[in-house]
């Protein structure tokens, strides 16, 4: 049964990973904490952010293949978020194994409060014309370290981002944020292994789930419109909110 539940939990995270570009973290860290005790099975805050930084790499890095021929951001673009990115993850994956649990969730609050008001508003600041494009990467390392602490991939609140300081729709984002959040899966599922809190049999269950839930995703999302699948990030980012908020009160 235990294996199961993880196999459904993995292939609905890997639908959304296709359909919105989101490592499906934001979803795995709050399902893992509500059904696998209805089940008697018990993970630590420490083994289910594993579980998620297993699961967001492998559901990106299929999601990734199955965008290839999509169109992307210019590579100029893409390399200097990538750097941020990747600074920032390593940082928070070391930063969860010394902050106090509360600290971790109700930054994850936070910020995804602040995403969810963002992600609806037409609020665009042209950073490259007032010579600030370090605080958009300074802003993409800040959110590295949160996504690796908490064990999500980061996607909603790089879209976010994006939308905010570079005036493109959710939809053209995509492709580029499925990238953007493989580099972060990449480094936060390493360093997490070298720690130690890797689940190692996750990992076939979560890439063959991720397989079918990835696809399927993909192929409705190229028939969905920006504005749908704003409104389809902002229920995600509110589902989650809404469990996180319990655990942190628990």
């Amino acid at each position: 049964m235990e294996y199961i539940v993880i196999f459904l939990i993995c292939t609905i995270s890997g639908f959304l990973t296709g359909l919105l570009s989101v490592g499906g973290g934001i979803v795995i860290v709050p399902l893992f904490l509500a059904i696998l005790p209805l089940f008697g099975i018990t993970f630590s805050l420490a083994e289910v952010i594993g579980v998620s930084a297993t699961c967001v790499f492998i559901n990106s890095s299929v999601t990734a293949f199955y965008r290839r021929k999509e169109k992307f951001l210019p590579l100029k673009t893409i390399l200097p978020l990538i750097i941020s990115i990747i600074i920032g993850t390593v940082s928070g994956a070391y930063l969860a194994d010394f902050a106090p649990k509360y600290i971790i969730l109700g930054i994850y609050i936070c910020v995804s409060l602040m995403s969810l008001y963002l992600i609806n508003g037409e609020i665009y600041c042209d950073l490259k014309q007032k010579k600030l494009s370090f605080v958009l990467y300074l802003i993409f390392a800040f959110i590295g370290a949160i996504s690796s602490s908490i064990g999500i991939g980061g996607a909603v609140l790089f879209v976010t981002a994006l939308k905010c300081f570079m005036g493109k729709d959710t939809k053209e984002l995509l492709p580029t944020i499925t990238i953007l959040v493989l580099c972060h899966a990449f480094f936060a599922f390493s360093s997490k292994f070298i720690l130690g809190h890797i689940t190692l049999y996750i990992i076939p269950i979560a890439f063959v789930a991720s397989l079918l839930g990835s696809k399927i995703g993909v192929k409705v999302s190229r028939k969905l419109s920006a504005k749908t699948l704003n409104i389809l990030l902002s229920v995600v980012l509110v589902l989650g909110l809404i469990k996180i908020i319990q655990e942190l009160f628990a």
